[in-house]
């Protein structure tokens, strides 16, 4: 399949239903604030919100505990807005009702989608404590929090386009990404031109404070649901040939 093909596929279920998208991105726009706004050890970079491990330790209980509670909030509501994305892009090649698949999967897949999340982020977690603690986290934390990053990919995808459990959702998470390697870079080169893009025109255009929240939600509402879009085509192309 062409990548020219994969990419114009992705824009044309993106433009064709945009609305409907942007609608079931607001709550991952939520989910990536909340750690901003309650006061946790976080900053934004390329429009995500990130964890400063280093000040964990300086961390008092109820610190600690609103961190950890806006953490189960923020993954749960981008849990929720990856599998609505998705369940859009199923709705594509089934011709299901959005409706109904939205209510089936609100208590069903995203629990699932978020417990897979919430392992992850603990795993990313002691990765980063743990490196910082041998002097590690330069080296060994990047490549290790991106094997775990590529592991679980396309685990909602999965999830919702073949309505399998979490552990068949990992197993076909991963063999998609070593199947479909060069469509997986292609994915990467995209996100990173894409976010980075949008970072340098509106920090550079706008003053830092305001630009970094504007950044933050026009990535969250217009850019990564297109990169989970070009997932789903990407997940799919193993089934269908796109000309």
């Amino acid at each position: 399949m062409a990548k020219t093909s994969l990419l114009a596929h992705a824009w044309e279920v993106y433009t064709r239903n945009f609305w409907l998208i942007v609608l079931m991105a607001v709550p991952g726009l939520f989910g990536l604030a909340i750690p901003l706004l309650v006061g946790t050890p976080s900053f934004v970079a390329l429009g995500g919100a990130y964890l400063r491990t280093n000040s964990i330790p300086d961390l008092t209980p109820l610190s600690s505990g609103l961190m950890v509670l806006s953490l189960i909030v923020s993954l749960f509501l981008m849990s929720f807005a990856i599998v609505n994305i998705n369940l859009v892009i199923k709705s594509q090649r089934t011709l299901t009702q959005i409706g109904n698949e939205v209510a089936k999967s609100a208590t069903t897949t995203t629990l699932s989608v978020f417990w897979i999340f919430l392992m992850a982020s603990i795993s990313l977690l002691i990765i980063q404590l743990l490196t910082y603690e041998y002097g590690l986290q330069s080296v060994l934390a990047p490549l290790l929090s991106l094997a775990i990053g590529l592991a679980i990919l396309f685990v909602p995808t999965a999830m919702v386009i073949d309505d399998v459990r979490p552990y068949r959702a990992l197993q076909r998470s991963i063999n998609t990404v070593l199947s479909k390697s060069p469509l997986v870079l292609l994915w990467l080169l995209v996100a990173f031109v894409s976010l980075v893009a949008v970072d340098a025109v509106f920090l550079f255009v706008l003053p830092h404070p305001f630009a970094s929240w504007l950044v933050l939600i026009v990535n969250s509402v217009l850019i990564h649901p297109y990169l989970i879009v070009l997932l789903g085509q990407i997940y799919i192309s193993k089934y269908t040939i796109l000309e």
